[in-house]
């Protein structure tokens, strides 16, 4: 399967996409730094902006940090590709989450160099960055792939969704399932501490955040 050469601006929906056809392409060694949707015989090709991989990596920060200050048990997955194959030739779900992060199940991956969602748990957390559009129609597919909570982020509306699965859907929550010491409106204000400064200056001011605001809620 030969590579295939995007412009980054550009999102390309393939209809009628067999789930063995997504795999294949998945696969091709020179397709490993775009990004992929797969659900249900449709596919989409996109290769991420500068902006939307910067508040990518910035949330993860700040879960890292967390975690971290806070000896919360924590494996990032990063932009894993997380798949599972459904039944019939067209049917199947595949995704690369922005950011994710094992924290409740984390004890199941420790070790593995690989995750099949066959025999492994999805990630405790999936984090979207919707900054060319909105990753909300994209909920059906984490919910086929099990995932228990979600954050969705919009940069241009500087706005912030959590979302936990619920009898095959997402219900709005105001507080983290996984880090309950976080709500949306924390994250916003610890992402706000970083505006104008880089990600070596911003770490410190970060942490003393965290030690300062959450350490004492748990």
């Amino acid at each position: 399967m030969a590579s295939i050469q995007l412009d980054t601006r550009l999102v390309f929906p393939l209809r009628g996409v067999s789930y063995d056809f997504y795999e294949e392409v998945r696969r091709a060694p020179g397709n490993y730094h775009v990004r992929m949707t797969y659900h249900d015989g449709t596919l989409e090709i996109m290769s991420p902006q500068y902006r939307h991989e910067k508040y990518s990596r910035r949330i993860g920060f700040i879960v890292l940090a967390v975690t971290s200050l806070l000896g919360i048990t924590c494996e990032g997955a990063g932009s894993t590709t997380f798949k599972r194959r459904g039944q019939g030739r067209k049917r199947g779900w595949g995704k690369e989450p922005d950011q994710s992060f094992y924290m409740a199940s984390a004890s199941k991956i420790r070790g593995k160099d690989e995750i099949d969602l066959e025999v492994d748990p999805p990630p405790d957390l999936w984090i979207e960055v919707d900054h060319r559009g909105s990753s909300r129609g994209r909920l059906p597919l984490y919910a086929a792939l099990g995932v228990p909570e979600v954050w969705r982020f919009h940069p241009r509306q500087a706005s912030l969704w959590f979302g936990r699965l619920e009898g095959g859907s997402y219900i709005e929550i105001d507080q983290s399932l996984s880090l309950p010491m976080l709500t949306p409106q924390r994250v916003l204000e610890a992402l706000n501490l970083g505006e104008g400064l880089s990600e070596s200056e911003w770490d410190p001011l970060l942490r003393a955040w965290v030690a300062a605001h959450l350490a004492r809620s748990c």
